[in-house]
C-alpha cells in the first residue's frame, strides 16, 4: 500500500504533461483543433482526464476555447505571438538579472548539474528535452527571487518560449553547421552565468542574463532574413529589427 507521502500523478496530470509536450514539440500544430474525441482516439485518454487536461491547457494559454468556432484550438504561433514571446522572455530575464539572489549556497552546484544534462541533450539534438532542461536552468535562477507572482509569470513565459525554440531548432536543423555554433554559444553563455553565480558577481550577471535572453531574437532574425520560412498575411508593431526580419513569415504547417 502506498504511504501517505506517496503522491502519484493523477491521470489528468499525466494527460496534461503529455499534451503540453505534444504542443511544445509541434506534434499538435499551432491552430489545429484539439477536442475530447481526438484525445480519446489518438492519445488513448479517458473522457474525464481529456476534458480536465483541455481546461488546464486553456488556463496555461496553450489552447483557446472558441465556442463560436465549435471547438478548442492550439494557440497560434504567428508573427504577433512570436513577438510577444520574445518581448516577455527578455523582460523576465532582465528582471531576473536585477533581482536574482546569489546567497543560495546550492545555486552554482545545481546550475552546473543542470548544465551537464543540458549539454547531453544538445549532443543528442532532442529538441523537446533541450528546451525542458533549459527551462529548468533558468527557473532555478528565478526561484532565488522569492516572489511567487513573478515566478509564475517566468514559468509561463519559459513554457511558451519552449515551443518557439523548438520551431527555431527545426529551422536551424536545415543548416547544421550554423546550429552547431548556436548551441555552442548557448552552452558558453550558461557556463559564464554559472561562473558569475559561483563568484557572486552580480554586476556580471546583470549584464549576462539580458544578453543571453536576446539569443532567441538574434537567431530568429538571422534565419528569417535568409527566407527559411513561408509568408505571413499579418503585420504588427515590434522592435524594428525583429519586425523587419519577421514580416511576411510563418511556421510551416
Amino acid at each position: 500500500m502506498a504511504g501517505n507521502g506517496d503522491h502519484r500523478p493523477s491521470q489528468t496530470d499525466g494527460a496534461l504533461a503529455m499534451l503540453r509536450s505534444r504542443i511544445i514539440d509541434l506534434t499538435l500544430r499551432p491552430g489545429s483543433r484539439i477536442d475530447e474525441p481526438l484525445l480519446i482516439s489518438q492519445f488513448q485518454l479517458g473522457r474525464t482526464p481529456a476534458r480536465e487536461a483541455i481546461n488546464r491547457l486553456a488556463a496555461e494559454g496553450f489552447v483557446t476555447i472558441q465556442p463560436n468556432r465549435g471547438g478548442t484550438f492550439v494557440r497560434a504561433l504567428d508573427l504577433a505571438e512570436i513577438g510577444d514571446i520574445v518581448v516577455a522572455q527578455q523582460l523576465v530575464e532582465n528582471v531576473l538579472g536585477q533581482q536574482c539572489r546569489l546567497d543560495d549556497p546550492a545555486l552554482a552546484d545545481d546550475l552546473a548539474e543542470i548544465q551537464r544534462d543540458y549539454a547531453e541533450q544538445v549532443r543528442t539534438r532532442n529538441h523537446l528535452l533541450i528546451t525542458e532542461v533549459n527551462e529548468r536552468f533558468h527557473l532555478r535562477l528565478h526561484r532565488t527571487v522569492g516572489n511567487s507572482f513573478f515566478y509564475a509569470f517566468a514559468e509561463s513565459t519559459h513554457r511558451h518560449a519552449r515551443r518557439l525554440n523548438v520551431y527555431l531548432y527545426q529551422l536551424e536543423s536545415q543548416l547544421a553547421a550554423q546550429q552547431d555554433r548556436e548551441f555552442e554559444i548557448n552552452l558558453e553563455e550558461h557556463e559564464r552565468i554559472i561562473t558569475a553565480v559561483a563568484e557572486r558577481d552580480h554586476d556580471t550577471l546583470r549584464a549576462l542574463l539580458p544578453e543571453h535572453a536576446r539569443g532567441t531574437q538574434r537567431r530568429l532574425v538571422r534565419l528569417l532574413s535568409e527566407h527559411a520560412v513561408e509568408k505571413f498575411g499579418v503585420d504588427v508593431f515590434l522592435d524594428p529589427l525583429l519586425e523587419d526580419a519577421l514580416k511576411g513569415t510563418t511556421p510551416r504547417a
